[in-house]
């Protein structure tokens, strides 16, 4: 199989408050480098920069899969994202592989990259995004 997950690009962290969250690691030296309302997904994301890899905190401003999981789990870790140079590629890759995916094109996420979600019963159950980047979060590739 011809496939780069080049690096993890983010962790995903539902929250009922971004601002509150994003704090507690900003007094620690860490910079918001990105905040972006997503009305596909129904998101308010606050993006965290750990060195290149990012904490996304996904605060519900409608439903959605956040929302939902804050519900049933509360705050905490929900997806880990995986950057690919060519998702459509990377699509093409694993779908050969017989692994499905959440919707059947990449859509529009955070920063304007492209992303899909692995379907979870392909995963043993873990959250598991795909990020195709086509500009930097907060001046960091």
């Amino acid at each position: 199989m011809d496939l780069e997950l080049s690096t993890i690009d983010h962790i995903g962290a539902p929250t009922w408050d971004a601002a509150t969250a994003a704090t507690f690691f900003e007094r620690l030296g860490v910079p918001i480098v990105h905040e972006e309302t997503v009305t596909e997904f129904n998101i308010h994301a606050v993006f965290l920069d750990f060195d290149g890899v990012f904490l996304e905190f996904l605060e519900p401003t409608g439903e959605g899969p956040a929302k939902t999981f804050l519900e049933r789990h509360g705050p905490g870790f929900q997806h880990l994202a995986y950057r690919v140079p060519d998702i459509d590629a990377a699509m093409a890759a694993l779908g050969g592989e017989g692994v499905r995916f959440q919707t059947e094109d990449p859509v529009t996420g955070v920063g304007d990259s492209r992303v899909v979600f692995v379907e979870e019963a392909d995963t043993a159950g873990f959250q598991t995004e795909l990020v195709e980047r086509t500009a930097p979060v907060g001046g960091k590739e």
